[in-house]
């Protein structure tokens, strides 16, 4: 007898989707081509193929750009049982008993919504005229906030807590590149620790003018035009390419240690007011794991009489 199952994208966020599983193979990607459609930026036009024999499930890579993840690491191909999740892109699926839940879609092309909305995936914007409140940009944004403070109570290293912290940004937030960056202790530096970009290649995937001015200032700040903002440090020319950007400083209270940035090539104003408030909170996340980590230190990272810390 065949299992039932179903897959389940984005489980326990609003934008929560279920589809059956048939047995045979189907593939994820953004394309209608694709049995699973899911229009979301960081997938590829033919992302992932599943394989279902009516017992077991196969997921494999389809030489994606941003790969196939599974139990936190990157995978070619991986088999699956009635309670796992992967990841394609920034999309997490879970894969479980169709009998637990009611599918809302079956048989052909299933095109799920983008995480990030619809008006935010057609590139619209809210006009300056008052406007009542987006119950569902509200609940996504509770549903991130929610996700991300889990990670902070998780087993995860510090690493995918920062990353699993960008994923959860960019299924909200419309950007085109998402880095965050952390201070060099050796060059005293902000270099990139989780980077994202959903652009062509760029000489550098940020501004530094923006980054260097939030970690003098010391405060977030979101730019509506960086390319032609001239109060910032350095030569304008530099981010000629770049329109919109916010900035974040991430400070666990003895000083900042790295910046969460975010930019948009596209269009300038991109960034309102609530944009940067879920920024700050997602930068004082990040700045609550990376102190946690610290005082999960091994012991011989420690001070001792032999291994003295300076002063």
């Amino acid at each position: 007898m065949r299992d039932v199952l179903s897959l389940v994208m984005n489980p326990g966020t609003s934008e929560e989707q279920t589809l059956l599983l048939s047995p045979g193979t189907s593939t994820i990607g953004r394309t209608k081509e694709n049995q699973i459609v899911c229009m979301h930026k960081s997938l590829s036009r033919k992302h992932a193929q599943l394989d279902y024999d009516g017992t077991k499930v196969r997921v494999a890579d389809l030489q994606s750009k941003n790969g196939l993840y599974f139990d936190g690491k990157r995978v070619a191909t991986c088999e699956l049982v009635e309670g796992d999740s992967f990841r394609c892109g920034d999309i997490t699926f879970l894969l479980e008993g169709a009998t637990m839940r009611q599918p809302k879609h079956s048989g052909g092309a299933q095109t799920l919504p983008s995480p990030i909305g619809l008006e935010a995936a057609l590139g619209k914007r809210v006009n300056r005229e008052p406007v009542f409140v987006d119950d569902q940009r509200y609940k996504d944004r509770l549903f991130l906030l929610i996700r991300a403070s889990e990670l902070l109570v998780g087993e995860l290293g510090l690493d995918r807590t920062l990353e699993e912290i960008i994923v959860l940004a960019v299924q909200v937030l419309e950007v085109d590149r998402i880095a965050l960056l952390t201070l060099d202790e050796q060059s005293l530096q902000m270099k990139p620790k989780v980077l994202k970009t959903f652009v062509g290649a760029a000489p550098r995937p940020y501004s530094k003018r923006v980054v260097d001015w939030v970690v003098d200032k010391g405060s977030p700040t979101s730019f509506s035009d960086v390319s032609r903002d001239t109060s910032l440090p350095g030569d304008p020319k530099e981010d000629a390419a770049i329109k919109a950007a916010m900035a974040v400083p991430i400070n666990p209270g003895g000083g900042t240690v790295g910046v969460l940035y975010a930019d948009s090539v596209s269009r300038a104003d991109a960034f309102g007011p609530d944009d940067l408030a879920l920024f700050r909170a997602l930068a004082n996340m990040a700045a609550i794991a990376m102190d946690n980590h610290a005082l999960r230190r091994p012991a011989d990272d420690a001070e001792s009489p032999t291994n003295p810390k300076p002063r």
